[in-house]
C-alpha cells in the first residue's frame, strides 16, 4: 500500500471561509504618501594604519574601529601610497621601519601629494627618530613603542579634533608583571 502527498497547488480548490460580518474584504492597499528621506549618517572618520607587523597593526585597527572609526590597513609603503591616494583618510598612523619603501620616503611622499598633504601623521616607531628639521614639521605627532592603548587612542582623537577620553594616571614603574617569568 504506498501513499501519495498531495502537493500544494494541484487538486481541488479548498473553499475559503466567509469573512467575518462588518468586514470589508481584502483589498489592495492603498498608495500611502512616500516617507521623507531620513538625513544621511554623518561621515565616519578615516584612519589609515601602515603597520607591517601582524599583531601591532591589528591591535591599532580593532582599537580605532571600536571607537568608531573607519581603520584601513596597509602592509607596506606601496601599498599604503595606493590605499592613500584612493581613500583620502582623516589621518595617517605610520610605522618608518618599513619594506620597501622605507617609512620616510613615504612619509614624504604623502606630504607631497595634493590628495593626502592635508591629513595629520602620527609616526609610532620603536626605533629612535633621527629626522632632519624638515621632515620633523611633517608629523603632527610621534609615539615610540610599546604603545599604551588607551593614549594610543587619544593621539588620535586629538590629531582628528575630537575630544579626548581622560585616563587615570598610572605608575607603570612600580608595577611587576608576574606573569611575564612564570614559566
Amino acid at each position: 500500500m504506498a501513499f501519495r502527498r498531495r502537493r500544494r497547488g494541484r487538486g481541488r480548490p479548498r473553499p475559503r471561509p466567509p469573512a467575518p460580518p462588518g468586514r470589508a474584504p481584502a483589498e489592495a492597499p492603498a498608495a500611502t504618501a512616500p516617507r521623507p528621506a531620513a538625513p544621511p549618517a554623518p561621515r565616519r572618520k578615516t584612519v589609515l594604519v601602515i603597520e607591517d607587523n601582524a599583531t601591532i597593526g591589528g591591535l591599532m585597527v580593532a582599537l580605532l574601529r571600536e571607537e568608531g572609526y573607519r581603520a584601513l590597513r596597509a602592509w607596506d609603503g606601496a601599498e599604503a601610497i595606493k590605499m592613500a591616494r584612493d581613500r583620502k583618510p582623516d589621518l595617517i598612523m605610520l610605522d618608518l621601519s618599513l619594506p620597501y619603501p622605507d617609512g620616510l620616503p613615504v612619509l614624504r611622499e604623502l606630504k607631497a601629494h595634493p590628495e593626502t598633504k592635508d591629513a595629520p601623521i602620527i609616526v609610532v616607531s620603536g626605533n629612535t627618530l633621527q629626522l632632519a628639521p624638515d621632515e620633523g614639521e611633517l608629523l603632527t605627532e610621534c609615539i615610540s613603542k610599546p604603545v599604551d592603548i588607551d593614549r594610543l587612542v587619544n593621539h588620535a582623537r586629538r590629531a582628528l579634533g575630537d575630544p579626548e577620553i581622560e585616563l587615570p594616571e598610572r605608575d607603570y614603574s612600580s608595577t611587576v608583571d608576574y606573569n611575564l617569568h612564570s614559566w
